[in-house]
């Protein structure tokens, strides 16, 4: 590695911003596949939501010229229209159709007056409408014209962009694949869940933590186990999944001790093209590539492997699937006590959400357990607080950067 090696976070992901220039593929999939995936293309409307005027409430479509100068006015009933009627004769003055939420708007109607404001009685409603009340129609395109622009490559489809690519029609969307990736732990301390220990063994628990972040962050992920400290057997694994994965992840091997065996590991079929970022947790972070395949190197103890990912694999899981890596995609809110680090690098603290008084806005609070191994931490916490290099001193109420550890 020579001397224009990425040592801060922001240049680690400038650099895997350039590194990663092809993204996968995209594909076409059915819709009612799409979830979790990422768009390739923008979606543009090919119709008007709502597609036709139709009512906003229970009650009953009137002619507003029917209404009298002191808002009341006593109609015929001429008809009932439900939602899902495809057909509905025009209102004829003088008459009021009795409507359902969603249903078709009659023609000749210019607005609905709620149920709770009429009285039926036999074939007649009496109606009393109150100064400035809505006319509780839904106008043709007022949610959604045609030719609009509703949804941008690099989209995440969530449940309320499956809810609107359905109410468009669509039967598939080109979407970026999951990216395939392989996940491997690496040490000889390691025990799988549930065996037994002997003594100076633990189990694994960063390969199940980073399935559910990766599978979270909207990758397919392969379980490659666990691999001892052994740099053949390590090659082999990866190398083996290299062909037919996008992305090769590891944690554990990346202590001192261990960086000689994992610098020649990634070197002999690859390049190891950075390693050690200013930031605490997680300063033993790696990035590569094995045959072609990108690697991303992560530390043994849970809170550094859980900050590498949420701070580095995520965007390259983003890259990988053509979106844009944000430099600045934290959320701002105001930390509940002072707290000072050293400058020139970035601090991750775990901390959580909570409610601040009677406003009820949130606020973070920091916790108490803030060691790179601390299990209780990890499961106790909401969000990371990623203090920046130039912040020494934060006041009680400052605001701070976050990250949801777990999205």
């Amino acid at each position: 590695m020579d001397r224009n090696v990425p040592k801060s976070l922001r240049d680690a992901l400038s650099f895997i911003a350039d590194y990663i220039e092809t993204p996968v593929p995209p594909v076409r999939t059915a819709l009612s596949a799409a979830f979790g995936h990422v768009l390739a293309e923008d979606v543009t409307a090919s119709v008007c939501l709502p597609r036709f005027d139709n009512s906003a409430m229970d009650g009953f479509a009137v002619r507003s010229n029917d209404i009298g100068a002191d808002g009341t006015a006593v109609l015929k009933v001429g008809q009932t229209i439900t939602a899902g009627q495809t057909v509905v004769p025009d209102l004829r003055p003088g008459e009021a159709a009795r409507i359902m939420t969603g249903a078709l708007i009659p023609r000749g109607a210019d607005r609905v007056v709620v149920q709770e404001a009429a009285t039926l009685d036999g074939e007649t409603v009496r109606l009393r409408v109150q100064p400035g009340a809505k006319p509780h129609i839904r106008r043709t395109g007022e949610d959604v014209s045609r030719g609009e622009r509703l949804l941008e490559a690099g989209t995440r489809i969530g449940p309320g962009q499956v809810a609107l690519l359905t109410a468009l029609g669509l039967r598939s969307v080109l979407v970026s694949p999951r990216p395939k990736v392989a996940l491997l732990s690496t040490g000889d301390e390691l025990v799988e869940h549930p065996d037994s220990l002997a003594p100076g063994q633990i189990f694994d628990t960063n390969r199940p933590m980073l399935s559910h972040m990766l599978q979270a962050a909207g990758a397919d992920v392969t379980d490659l186990g666990i691999a001892r400290d052994d740099p053949e057997a390590i090659l082999a694994r990866l190398v083996d999944a290299a062909a037919d994965h996008d992305l090769l992840i590891s944690s554990g091997g990346a202590s001192v001790g261990f960086a000689d065996h994992l610098t020649h590991i990634v070197s002999r079929r690859g390049f190891l093209e950075f390693w050690k970022l200013d930031m605490r947790p997680g300063k033993p972070v790696g990035f590569g590539d094995v045959d072609d395949c990108p690697i991303l190197l992560l530390p043994g103890n849970p809170l550094a492997a859980a900050v590498g990912f949420a701070l580095v694999g995520r965007p390259i899981l983003a890259r990988l699937a053509g979106r844009r890596i944000e430099e600045d995609g934290f959320l701002h809110l105001p930390v509940d006590r002072p707290l000072s680090k050293p400058a020139g690098r970035i601090e991750v603290l775990l901390g959580r959400l909570r409610a601040n008084g009677r406003d009820r806005t949130s606020v973070v609070e920091p916790l108490p357990y803030q060691g790179s191994a601390s299990l209780r931490s990890l499961a106790l916490a909401d969000v990371m607080i990623v203090l920046q290099p130039g912040q020494t001193e934060i006041a009680a109420g400052e605001g701070v950067a976050t990250l949801p550890v777990w999205q």
